[in-house]
């Protein structure tokens, strides 16, 4: 069963509170039948009409799709983001590692599918909605794993790749849809106010409050479950919904930002 998970944090330079639902690492497959997939759609569906009228956005960062997928699949995808436009008046997308996997053409069929169904895909882009700016930020595939295949000599996330990708911070305040929290310092130092990250299936084996494993093979990842903070920059990371795990309920977010006034200086690294 989804779990829902309530965190709040505040945002410097946002005039009203907003409330976001935030679904990572669905992970519909050719592994997981139709009616797996629309049990875990009915699931969702029910934590977002429990919440009707209540929530201003509804954010999916990535990983909505495994890379083993085909066209049922893609349509259950659609079926459950056109599903979540009837309790929020805005859903965003953000792509993960598994969506990069497709083949472009594919890959951009598939958001195309999501656009029409008045999802607001953010591919590498920013949009300004009731005065706060989203960013979707699409990672190269050599964050998650290099050119041979293997978990090594990984891209490492910096300030000038989120950069390269979104050009400079825009105007305060800024939500980031990041897949990867493996970069929350450069997240930080381009200026993000709230991250939105997901991908590391919250450790896959938690023990108490301890994520063992990345899906890049590596035992102790720093961020793997809950709220991350930096100096005028909070990171939620959601343990996703999808894939094996232990100890470590699929869950959805409620995230609740507080407005506050933005004081000069108070977000500098």
């Amino acid at each position: 069963m989804i779990t829902l998970r309530y965190e709040k944090t505040v945002v410097a330079g946002m005039c009203d509170n907003f409330r976001i639902l935030h679904i990572s690492d669905v992970h519909f497959s050719k592994y997981t039948s139709h009616e797996k997939n629309m049990q875990v759609t009915g699931e969702i569906l029910d934590i977002c009409k429990a919440h009707s009228g209540m929530l201003d956005a509804i954010c999916v960062t990535g990983d909505l799709i495994s890379r083993e997928s085909g066209s049922e699949t893609f349509a259950d995808a659609v079926v459950l983001m056109q599903g979540l436009r009837a309790y929020a008046p805005k859903v965003f997308y953000s792509m993960g590692n598994h969506e990069m996997d497709y083949p472009r053409k594919m890959r951009f069929a598939f958001l195309r599918q999501l656009s029409r169904k008045k999802i607001t895909v953010l591919d590498n882009a920013v949009t300004c909605y009731e005065g706060v700016h989203f960013a979707g930020l699409t990672l190269p595939q050599t964050v998650y794993k290099s050119t041979d295949g293997n978990y090594s000599d990984l891209r490492t996330i910096d300030r000038q790749l989120v950069t390269k990708c979104l050009g400079t911070c825009p105007e305060k305040p800024c939500i980031l849809l990041a897949h990867s929290p493996m970069g929350f310092e450069a997240y930080w130092e381009w200026g993000a106010d709230v991250v939105l990250s997901g991908h590391v299936h919250g450790g896959i084996v938690r023990i108490g409050e301890i994520g063992l494993l990345s899906p890049e093979r590596k035992f102790l990842p720093k961020y793997t479950k809950g709220i991350y903070v930096k100096t005028g920059c909070t990171m939620q990371v959601s343990a996703g919904i999808g894939k094996l795990r232990f100890g470590n309920p699929p869950e959805v977010v409620l995230m609740e930002l507080h407005g506050i006034p933005r004081e000069e200086g108070s977000h500098a690294p």
